[in-house]
């Protein structure tokens, strides 16, 4: 394609991807990189390979000239190929593994929780506020004042 760079164009400050995590949040955030500087999609077909190094360079440079004709197949591409790499997501039910250890704060836990919350596949309240209350250590002062009035929803545990 031939389109030229506009004089605006500046090579994008994204981490350059060579195939170890996940190629559909690379590609995602190129996207939303192009869209939020209204790149057209040409731009985008010519910058990607900016984006990439190591194997996924090798594997863009081994393409047949001409193979590919617009960024959406580059994309659709790229997606087959580094399949393997996508993260998977848990399942829900797997917060319900996390626990607060003896010495460890409520506030590192929670934290903990809502780190390992960001890796499942869904993000329902109910299992999220039944990790939470079940993760707490027994034995904690916390524990004690949700045995007295037990919350409902997570805000009102938050909140």
């Amino acid at each position: 394609m031939a389109v030229p760079l506009l004089p605006k164009f500046k090579v994008l400050s994204i981490n350059l991807y060579d195939g170890s995590k996940d190629h559909v949040e690379h590609l995602e955030t190129f996207k939303a990189h192009m869209t939020l500087h209204e790149f057209l999609a040409e731009i985008a077909f010519r910058a990607f390979p900016l984006t990439l190094r190591g194997t996924t360079l090798g594997w863009f440079e081994a393409l047949q000239p001409g193979s590919i004709d617009s960024f959406d197949e580059l994309g659709r591409q790229l997606l087959t190929q580094f399949m393997v790499s996508r993260k998977c997501k848990r399942p829900v039910a797997y917060l319900l593994t996390v626990k607060q250890r003896e010495e460890e704060s409520l506030k590192v836990y929670v934290t903990c929780l809502n780190k390992e919350s960001m890796t499942t596949n869904d993000q329902d309240e109910k299992i999220m506020l039944a990790a939470l209350l079940g993760g707490i250590w027994p034995r904690s002062s916390f524990m004690a004042e949700l045995a007295r009035k037990t919350p409902s929803t997570l805000s009102t545990v938050y909140g």
